[in-house]
């Protein structure tokens, strides 16, 4: 039940009328109605995953509750360590077993044992989440908490299957402090206005040309020569349509939860107006940038023991990112081509520091300069794209290959021939245009949009679009979801259900 189908906006328009009902006779019921709820939503991927999911749950909230018990001692140490080796364990063999088993075998030339296993969806965000909090409620971060709020903290749908990659520390303190259950009408007012421009995004903006990129990478993949026109149209294609389709679920995650009064953390803030890759990461997922930072970064030594291991660090843990997105060498690749450049970005700020004395490049505080920075980090993010998008590691080379026009591919029939208009387009929208956090600034939707959109507001286009409560956007919302329910009929799953 992707959230861009008819199937979730009947569902979620079902459980907005059994909630409203419910709580407004016992208040006491809305934390066990969204339970439900998320649990239904996420048995009906595949019910024969949610006894797992639930196992996962009850067994990962019993070992927070004994390290909690032995917070500082040998035995809360052990229990955390055989926690966190657990969950990897169960995210290893499921998202991971067949991929080593197939490395093993081209290594060795022993024939693997045929598996057919299901990856369950979204374990990759339930497990991180979980580890991350059997470290914190060993770290003692973790506040008073019973079996209610944890399940609710992990199965709560609005991040469940793609995250945002919610801390204890984002969700666990607002279940805590709420009292009142009851929808409020400026709540469902903001969040329903951010599932429709999310929901805009997804159905209008990018889904119905995918099939222009998706045909590009059928046809390197099959080995046939590609124009170089092509290889630059999808390689460029898919960076939009990658771009607009997680813009659009984090948007529309936001304003799902907003819908029942809680705000999550912010994932996703303008990343193709990133300055450098330093900045990219600090835009684009932002919450397993955070993760990535505090529980593999950090614990690997961070920038605390010289410039040399800080680099070794930082490329080993975007290489794990890399391989945390999916089981294969495409994205071990991807990973490591954002490990060096992040890697390159420390040396220069470093070298840069010991010269000038400020880590900052001066020529980039230019008009010109910035303008230079964001096409540049533009074009190496794309670039690295070839990989994460091609299926195997020989098809993202020969794009390069096109890329360069080292093929013979004719150019009287391009694949790609109809994004070129939109690529002018996509680019208006992703430099000129505010993001969807900047346009509702004013409402609050998520937990950190305040420190991100602080000098908001100032260019024409801010003003126009940011959102108000007043009937010209009540009519525009209604507009847009509109709109895209007539264009869900053949839409592409989100790219980031896979993980």
């Amino acid at each position: 039940m992707v959230f861009a189908s008819h199937a979730f906006i009947v569902f979620l328009s079902v459980l907005l009328c059994v909630y409203a009902a419910g709580v407004s006779r016992r208040a006491s019921l809305g934390p066990y109605l969204i339970i439900a709820a998320s649990l239904f939503f996420y048995a009906f991927w595949h019910i024969a995953h949610l006894p797992l999911f639930l196992v996962s749950i009850g067994a990962n909230f019993l070992l927070g509750q004994a390290i909690r018990a032995r917070i500082g001692t040998k035995a809360g140490k052990a229990i955390l360590t055989a926690g966190v080796a657990a969950n990897l364990a169960l995210i290893g063999y499921f998202k991971y077993a067949l991929f080593f088993l197939t490395c093993f075998s081209a290594a060795t030339g022993i024939a693997s044992p045929a598996l057919a296993i299901i990856m369950p969806i979204g374990i990759s965000f339930f497990t991180f989440q979980q580890i991350a909090y059997l470290v914190d409620t060993w770290r003692g971060k973790v506040i008073a908490h019973g079996f209610r709020d944890y399940i609710f903290f992990i199965s709560f749908f609005p991040h469940l299957i793609a995250g945002p990659i919610v801390a204890q520390a984002d969700l666990l303190p607002q279940l805590a402090e709420r009292r009142d259950w009851r929808l409020k009408p400026e709540q469902l007012a903001v969040g329903l206005a951010l599932f429709s421009v999310g929901l805009f995004k997804k159905t209008v903006l990018i889904d119905p040309f995918v099939p222009y990129v998706d045909a590009i990478y059928r046809t390197a993949a099959a080995g046939q020569p590609v124009a170089m026109a092509d290889a630059w149209l999808g390689a460029l294609g898919y960076s939009f349509q990658i771009y607009f389709d997680f813009s659009a679920y984090s948007d529309m995650a936001i304003g799902l939860a907003y819908l029942f009064g809680f705000r999550l953390p912010m994932n996703f803030f303008s990343p193709y107006k990133s300055v450098d890759i330093r900045d990219f990461w600090r835009r684009w997922h932002m919450t397993l940038s955070r993760f990535l930072r505090d529980y593999l970064y950090i614990p690997l030594g961070g920038s605390r023991r010289g410039l040399a291991h800080t680099l070794m660090a930082v490329i080993v843990t975007m290489t794990l990112g890399g391989l945390w997105h999916g089981a294969g060498w495409t994205f071990i690749l991807w990973g490591l081509i954002h490990g060096l450049f992040l890697a390159f970005n420390h040396l220069t700020r470093h070298v840069r520091m010991l010269r000038t004395g400020s880590p900052e490049a001066a020529w980039r505080a230019t008009t010109a300069g910035h303008a230079l920075s964001v096409v540049v980090t533009f074009l190496a993010v794309t670039l690295a794209w070839v990989y994460f998008r091609a299926p195997d590691v020989a098809t993202a080379h020969l794009m390069f290959s096109a890329m360069v026009g080292m093929t013979n591919a004719s150019y009287e029939h391009l694949l790609g021939r109809g994004l070129m208009p939109l690529i002018p387009v996509w680019l208006f929208i992703v430099w000129a245009l505010p993001n969807t956090a900047e346009m509702f600034r004013r409402a609050h939707p998520s937990l950190d949009i305040r420190e991100h959109v602080a000098h908001a507001g100032g260019g024409v286009f801010d003003r126009l679009m940011t959102y108000r409560q007043n009937w010209r956007w009540a009519v525009g919302s209604g507009m847009v979801l509109a709109i895209a329910w007539f264009a869900l009929s053949n839409l592409t799953p989100f790219i980031y259900f896979q993980f």
